[in-house]
């Protein structure tokens, strides 16, 4: 199988690093991994035909910098709709997927979700680190071979609270303690997913926002498992 590692955008998240992680794991289990630092070949997705599984490592209009970030233009966004319905993958993890190109909605809607806060840090003021916190990430689908045999387990990270989509074949959830903001205590927000989008699969993790976040045995050996689920092309 052959993957295509898109990993670009602002610094501060260091993609690099996560590519060569992501590029090292995916070798691991056979691909053979392109990696670009534009998102200029999605405009052209005939260049991309022999690919099967699309990994987004992008950061991209932050709030609180003034600056844009490798937003992604409406013909590579087209580009990749295109890709994913004729049957490809999509997978990725925590803002490098989740909270990328904010202002394309249609790529929102097929990954299945959108970041919009991370209490306690909220209103997005805080020095790096202060918005971390110890959280349960819950498996809640025990049976599904992304999470089989791996148990629920605690993590000191960001803590993504996400819109969903409700069509979204949820993995794993977090609850939500309201000791930061009291009015959302005891939400459950998915952290991981699995969906399609026409003949395509998507997969996503809300967990990642430190490359040591995915280093976690519990949350690579997910990752894993979710990269290779959305890169095996499904019967219809």
């Amino acid at each position: 199988m052959k993957a295509a590692l898109f990993a670009g955008g602002w610094e501060g998240h260091t993609p690099t690093d996560f590519s060569d992680w992501c590029k090292e794991l995916l070798e691991e289990e056979g691909f053979t991994v392109d990696v670009y630092d534009t998102l200029e070949p999605l405009a052209t997705p005939e260049r991309l035909s022999d690919v099967d599984l699309i990994v987004p490592i992008w950061s991209s209009a932050r709030s609180g910098h003034q600056e844009e970030f490798g937003n992604m233009t409406k013909p590579q966004e087209d580009g990749l709709l295109q890709l994913i319905s004729e049957g490809r993958g999509i997978a990725g993890w925590h803002g490098h997927m989740g909270d990328a190109f904010r202002d394309r909605p249609t790529y929102h809607f097929l990954i299945g979700g959108q970041f919009v806060a991370h209490p306690p840090g909220w209103p997005d003021n805080l020095q790096p680190r202060e918005d971390y916190i110890d959280y349960d990430v819950t498996i809640c689908k025990p049976d599904d071979p992304i999470v089989e045999g791996i148990r629920s387990f605690r993590l000191r990270s960001e803590q993504y609270y996400m819109l969903v989509d409700p069509s979204n074949e949820v993995l794993a959830t977090t609850t939500f303690s309201g000791e930061h903001l009291w009015w959302i205590e005891g939400t459950v927000i998915p952290v991981v997913w699995k969906r399609r989008w026409d003949r395509g699969r998507v997969f996503y993790c809300s967990i990642g926002h430190e490359l040591d976040d995915l280093k976690v045995p519990q949350v690579t050996e997910i990752l894993r498992r979710g990269m290779i689920w959305a890169a095996t092309r499904p019967e219809r």
